[in-house]
């Protein structure tokens, strides 16, 4: 395994090759990113001569600010880069010499007033929604000049540029759309401040990308210190469930499959519901704000209807959420509604279906801009053990829901009339489900074990032109099957739109 110096020594030679490859005159700074990286990690980096260090979570990135400088690391330069909160800005001004991720006015005005007047001007990057995608963070491109000239009016801050993320895909096309329109905003907010001088754009999937269309900050994280592993042994993070129904039942027994289920607390109203989690070694408890106290992972296992209630009363308790990772299950609940209670992004939204009861389930995930790579990794090794993964943004989800959620209701409904085909025509009833429940099971094996082709192609194979399966599936085309397919998802969708108007 690589040491910390050996991983910066290949960046920066990295950033180098781009640099000359581009011809690119500018200088590249290597912004290292350490949250959620001890401190001894950040030492190692320092002594490699690396000055410039981003954290996103406030209060863990404070602490360690504090016992560095005590140990004397007094010339550290440190990023504030995660999404802010705005009961986190006064740590953030307190702490930091440089955000990167102000997005909104109220959070200049925030910054501005709690920063202390004996440290210099808060330096500002505002951050810029490249990518379209509504998990990210980020002002819209129109509305960066408005905040810019907000921050240019406080004495106490300073604008500096602008950061941006770009999506994280293969198509370097798109990649270098996104970067091009954050350096084309870059330029044009140059000529009205001249003292912009940092478009922090690129990671370490996209870094060489980044500094072709313009970057002068890459930001390096997972590259250099590693990530936070998981899957190795058994993690000992404390988890609270808040529900105690069948799906949480599910989840649970995925989740103890990497750790000691004794870390876990389940809250609901009726003891007597929860003893199947005690037996298992978990605590059981009626206090909700207790169970999620003391737990940093806390899924949220109540009814859409009842999640408002259960959210109001975890914010009345004055919790601070930037320190936990939330985890909803609510059909329909949306992740802004969640923000709102608990102000944090640090949230998650799966759909999971009941075939996840069996381990062969799919579970739909979108994460929402304040979760970072270790929680997503988290996250997937506690779902894991349900089966298929499929990660998306919200609307996504939806789609997912609609498709694999409801989706077993309508495979269920075909199989029975299938078995009251089969016995209206004279076979056993006992015997009709058996053979349709092998014909399910044996007809999705050959789609999984058959990958280099076309599942029409499967179907073509078994339709000799006026055969038997030929009359068949003409009766279903001229029934309208795709049309009423259509209508069928439509409506779960639609259903799922009326849920998401009501919270």
């Amino acid at each position: 395994m690589l040491s910390i110096s050996e991983k910066l020594s290949q960046i920066h030679h990295r950033i180098e090759c781009a640099v000359s490859q581009y011809q690119k005159n500018q200088q590249v700074r290597l912004l290292c990113v350490s949250k959620t990286k001890p401190v001894e990690a950040i030492e190692e980096a320092y002594l490699q001569g690396e000055r410039h260090f981003g954290e996103s979570y406030a209060v863990e990135a404070s602490e360690k600010i504090e016992e560095l400088r005590k140990k004397g690391y007094n010339d550290i330069c440190w990023h504030f880069i995660g999404p802010i909160q705005k009961n986190k800005t006064k740590l953030i001004a307190e702490h930091f010499d440089i955000v990167e991720s102000v997005d909104r006015e109220i959070v200049v005005e925030r910054l501005s007033e709690q920063r202390p007047s004996n440290m210099k001007p808060l330096e500002v990057l505002i951050e810029v929604n490249i990518s379209g995608e509504e998990q990210k963070s980020g002002c819209l491109p129109e509305k960066a000049e408005q905040i810019a000239s907000k921050v240019a009016s406080k004495p106490n801050l300073r604008i500096k540029g602008l950061m941006g993320v770009a999506k994280d895909t293969a198509d370097e096309t798109e990649i270098k759309q996104s970067f091009k329109k954050l350096e084309a905003l870059f330029e044009k907010l140059k000529r009205t401040y001249p003292e912009i001088n940092t478009l922090s754009m690129g990671m370490t999937h996209d870094l060489e990308e980044a500094i072709e269309c313009g970057s002068t900050e890459v930001r390096i994280g997972t590259a250099i210190f590693g990530a936070r592993e998981y899957k190795q042994g058994r993690t000992d993070t404390s988890v609270a469930f808040i529900g105690g129904g069948n799906m949480s039942s599910c989840i649970f027994e995925s989740v103890i499959k990497s750790m000691s289920p004794r870390n876990i607390t389940v809250s609901g109203p009726h003891l007597e519901k929860l003893e199947h989690f005690k037996v298992s070694g978990a605590s059981i408890t009626t206090d909700n704000v207790q169970a999620v106290q003391k737990s940093k992972i806390v899924f949220l296992g109540v009814k859409p209807q009842m999640l408002t209630a259960v959210l109001q009363e975890l914010a009345d308790a004055k919790i601070d959420f930037e320190e936990k990772l939330v985890i909803s299950m609510a059909a329909g609940y949306p992740l802004k509604s969640i923000e709102k209670f608990l102000n944090s992004s640090r949230v998650v939204r799966i759909m999971p279906n009941t075939p996840a009861k069996i381990g062969e389930g799919v579970t739909a995930v979108t994460f929402d801009k304040g979760c970072a790579d270790p929680d997503k990794e988290l996250v997937r090794l506690f779902l894991k053990g349900m089966g298929t993964v499929c990660e998306g943004n919200e609307r996504q989800l939806n789609v997912i829901g609609a498709v694999a959620g409801c989706g077993p209701a309508f495979v269920y409904r075909f199989m029975e009339a299938l078995i009251a085909e089969s016995v209206r025509h004279g076979l056993d009833e006992k015997d009709s489900r058996s053979m349709v429940e092998q014909l399910f099971k044996g007809t999705a094996d050959m789609v999984i074990n058959n990958q280099q082709q076309s599942i029409a192609s499967l179907r073509e194979a078994v339709t000799s032109k006026g055969g038997t399966t030929f009359a068949g599936l003409t009766k279903m085309s001229e029934g309208g099957f795709e049309d009423m397919m259509q209508k069928v998802i439509q409506a779960s969708l639609d259903r799922t739109a009326e849920f998401e108007s009501m919270f």
